[in-house]
């Protein structure tokens, strides 16, 4: 199992009651824009990212961690 998907399965599995958000929740609580935050995507500057079908989500508590850091 690669370190990604086991630090993804661990800190699903530490917040049981944890949610997903969306780009809109996201933006808003981070108060960056789309293209930025995209730009810090890749270059591996903002928290794992992940897919729900053919959508993109983002887990509430590793967002804010993450505005908490930066």
């Amino acid at each position: 199992m690669s370190q990604q998907i086991k630090k993804r399965t661990q800190t699903s599995l530490s917040a049981p009651f944890d949610q997903y958000i969306d780009e809109k929740l996201r933006a808003e609580i981070t108060g960056i824009s789309r293209t930025t935050w995209w730009r810090l995507e890749r270059q591996g500057k903002t928290p794992p990212v992940y897919r729900v079908g053919s959508q993109k989500r983002w887990l509430l508590s590793e967002t804010m961690k993450w505005k908490e850091a930066n």
